[in-house]
């Protein structure tokens, strides 16, 4: 019996970038399968090195709790991402490093309230009815070519982004409102992993402290006075050059980005050309420096005429 409801997708080229800036105009590609970070090649987004989650063509869950975590942790660091500190190599402000440990503090947290184990009362699950599946949210962030210079932002960026795909691929979207120990176990082992290394390259905790049991980063640790990372950084990591001039978005220009279902999003997934003409920031060093000077600044997007 045919569904009486069949659902409609819109047809989206990827040759025709989407939900744009207005005052930036750039071309878009296609989309490639990739179990890596996806590129989205989405016009002025994907030239400025944009990237979403790989679901492994998983883009839709019926399980309300773990759509919750993966909105959650996508949100979060779509908010993070867009923050100045990211822009600069040296070590971040105390604010920035708080509102991570926040958002790693709760995504445990959560998880533990969400956990279903074996002999749980599964009473409440509903016995008639099923929820409707709903594709994911995606959050794009900067994150390929030279655009995030902050080395440690990058590398917990790509820990999410990864995790989010994980989280996608999961087994317990199956369920409708209910995560097994197993799947959070999964996300707040990733999640304590980057709170580990913060605390000790940032905070100045050892090994032998971030790996207790119940571990966790009092807020006082990020007050003022109290916070002071110098110490723990050589006097080049903490100084920088001018960076090239880049254009970064507005919060208007993110706000239609903020939340793209994941299989309209995956139309302009693609894979990074690290291996096949690699240029930066989708041309921005290139751009920036045709000709190995300083003088000349472009946005990122066509290639200087040879």
């Amino acid at each position: 019996m045919p569904d009486p409801t069949p659902m409609q997708t819109a047809k989206l080229d990827p040759n025709k970038p989407i939900l744009q800036p207005a005052t930036y105009g750039s071309e878009s590609g296609v989309k490639f399968l990739s179990s890596e970070i996806l590129w989205w090649r989405n016009g002025a987004w994907g030239e400025c090195g944009y990237a979403i989650p790989n679901d492994g063509g998983k883009p839709t869950t019926a399980n309300e709790a773990v759509f919750r975590v993966h909105d959650f942790l996508g949100l979060q660091l779509f908010n993070l991402m867009h923050r100045a500190d990211v822009k600069f190599s040296r070590p971040f402000n105390a604010e920035w490093l708080y509102d991570l440990n926040k958002m790693l503090t709760l995504g445990i947290k959560r998880m533990n309230d969400s956990a279903i184990g074996w002999s749980d009362n599964r009473d409440g699950d509903a016995r008639h009815n099923l929820n409707t599946p709903k594709a994911f949210l995606y959050y794009p962030v900067p994150f390929f070519g030279n655009r995030v210079r902050q080395k440690d932002a990058s590398s917990w960026c790509g820990q999410i982004l990864k995790l989010l795909g994980e989280i996608q691929q999961h087994s317990d979207n199956a369920y409708d409102d209910n995560v097994t120990d197993f799947f959070c176990s999964m996300v707040q082992e990733a999640l304590l992993r980057i709170q580990k290394d913060m605390a000790m390259k940032y905070l100045g905790f050892k090994r032998e402290e971030v790996d207790a049991a119940g571990f966790t980063v009092p807020a006082e640790k990020f007050n003022k006075g109290v916070y002071d990372p110098s110490p723990l950084f050589v006097d080049s990591e903490l100084v920088e050059e001018l960076p090239p001039q880049q254009w970064w978005p507005s919060t208007n220009d993110l706000t239609p980005i903020s939340g793209i279902p994941a299989n309209v999003a995956n139309v302009f997934a693609a894979r990074w050309p690290v291996a096949d003409g690699f240029y930066g920031d989708g041309g921005a060093v290139e751009m920036a420096f045709p000709a190995g000077g300083t003088g000349v600044i472009a946005k990122p997007g066509a290639r200087p005429a040879v």
